[in-house]
């Protein structure tokens, strides 16, 4: 399967999507890939990059996957379907174009204007009264460990392929809550492999900072840890927390070793991907911790107690369900 498509292939690019301080996203409805049949974007760079390696080496691993894991892959991230060539210089990358599930209609603050964009994750780690105010949705609890265990899946599938994402933080990942609640990875073109630089500046973003200077796999765990962290906490100022002591009452015994260890300077003991997404998989299903989780030396515990209802968070008595106070 192809890796890199020249720029003239790309036909007429339709309406500009978004843009950065990296590049341009364009719609690219002339464009057909058959291992990707639905709608295309083509992201262009402003600087022309002199090396395609580390972007080659994420549309090789896409490609490698079979049919179905690459439709699942493609679910859960933009991530680069091709490299787009002119004269032996990369100028940009194919990536699917994020589906409308992932939008949201909302009120700006301050102004009452009422903009259709993408729903990312830091809307989550403002508190539901606020989120209610511009309207947003406000998931439940349920609906919240869903989300925690799908970003969990895609982080693991990214270090389970030597990759680092680098820039994890609130604002490179969206959610959706129809159908089934699910996340989905934004800007993987600045995803690294390991050993190597990547393509685009990987960077910390405000308050996703992680103790130590350099990002591999340990500080995507740290950064996880934040997200996980402050989704599950409430009350104010949620979104820059680093007290693992905020989300207590969201976790039982187990989550809460799971969450100060990945909180923790020691970044050989930080709990993986992996560990979160059986965790959380353990607490959505009902099944035993024990028999999901292994993430430290800690002996696990043998079942699973119902968790505490969190600050801001109410379990109705009949449906059984958590709502938002």
């Amino acid at each position: 399967m192809e890796e890199v498509v020249p720029v003239a292939r790309l036909g007429r690019l339709g309406d500009l999507l978004g843009a950065g301080g990296q590049g341009r996203v364009f719609d690219a409805p002339d464009l057909r890939l058959p291992d990707a049949p639905g709608s295309l974007v083509y992201k262009e760079y402003k600087a022309v990059q002199q090396s395609a390696y580390g972007l080659r080496r994420l549309v090789t691993i896409r490609n490698g996957l079979d049919p179905d894991a690459r439709r699942k892959l493609d679910e859960r991230a933009a991530w680069p379907l091709r490299v787009v060539d002119e004269a032996d210089r990369v100028r940009g990358v194919v990536m699917p174009r994020i589906p409308d599930s992932y939008f949201q209609e909302r009120t700006l603050p301050g102004t009452g204007r009422v903009e259709n964009g993408i729903r990312e994750v830091q809307n989550l780690l403002i508190p539901p009264a606020r989120a209610h105010r511009v309207g947003m949705p406000v998931p439940t609890f349920s609906e919240r460990l869903m989300i925690c265990r799908d970003f969990a899946a895609v982080l693991h599938f990214v270090h389970k392929n030597g990759l680092v994402v680098g820039d994890l933080s609130a604002r490179n990942g969206l959610y959706r809550l129809d159908e089934r609640p699910s996340v989905m990875l934004v800007d993987c073109d600045a995803i690294r492999v390991r050993g190597t630089m990547a393509a685009m500046a990987q960077l910390n973003s405000p308050d996703w900072d992680p103790p130590e200077k350099m990002l591999t796999q340990s500080s995507d765990r740290y950064k996880f840890g934040l997200f996980v962290l402050r989704c599950l906490s409430s009350g104010e100022q949620i979104s820059t927390t680093r007290d693992p002591s905020r989300a207590d009452a969201a976790l039982d015994d187990e989550g809460r070793r799971m969450l100060r260890a990945a909180l923790s300077d020691q970044r050989g003991n930080r709990t993986t991907a992996q560990a979160w997404g059986k965790y959380f998989d353990s607490l959505l299903t009902g099944r035993s911790v024990a028999a999901a989780v292994t993430y430290s030396p800690t002996p696990a515990r043998q079942s699973q107690p119902e968790p505490e209802s969190p600050s801001g968070w109410i379990r109705d008595p009949v449906s059984g369900r958590w709502r938002a106070l």
